[in-house]
């Protein structure tokens, strides 16, 4: 799939039966990926979960929140033999474009300071640096060690 091109993906919301692909993605992912019950408290509660599919397969997703006025992407993760394809660009308009709908602005983010190609990716699509959060993310074995995040947001309404 190395080759797939967004155009031939769909975007559709997250269901139950998607989770055991979406837990694929997230292992492969993530240092310290979110567990299943993550996945089910988060369609539970309304959250925002958009997953993009190939051929009947997950590739990609996004999880987001609504707050009383914002919003927080709090996961977004393509598999990797699938990014760099517009995948992840499609679920963050995906998200946007929900979200605008439903009069929810700034939507904020953060990102591990390390990641410089994820603020990047941020940064492209018009997202700004906010602040910092200290010894935010776990780093090390059993999480003794510490990473900052990048606190990140975009306004969805002029």
């Amino acid at each position: 799939m190395s080759s797939l091109s967004f155009t031939s993906a769909a975007l559709a919301l997250m269901r139950e039966s998607d989770i055991n692909d979406v837990l694929d993605i997230e292992r492969r992912s993530n240092p310290h990926p979110w567990r299943r019950e993550h996945f089910e408290n988060a369609l539970k509660c309304g959250h925002l979960c958009i997953i993009a599919q190939e051929a009947h397969s997950v590739v990609g997703f996004a999880i987001a929140r609504a707050l009383v006025d914002d919003a927080e992407l709090l996961l977004i993760a393509v598999s990797p033999e699938c990014r760099r394809s517009g995948i992840a660009t499609a679920l963050v308009n995906e998200l946007a474009a929900r979200l605008t709908a439903i009069s929810k602005s700034p939507l904020h983010l953060e990102v591990r300071a390390s990641n410089e190609g994820a603020i990047a990716f941020y940064a492209a699509r018009g997202f700004v640096r906010s602040g910092l959060r200290k010894n935010y993310y776990p780093n090390g074995v059993l999480g003794q060690q510490r990473e900052d995040a990048v606190l990140m947001q975009r306004h969805l309404i002029e």
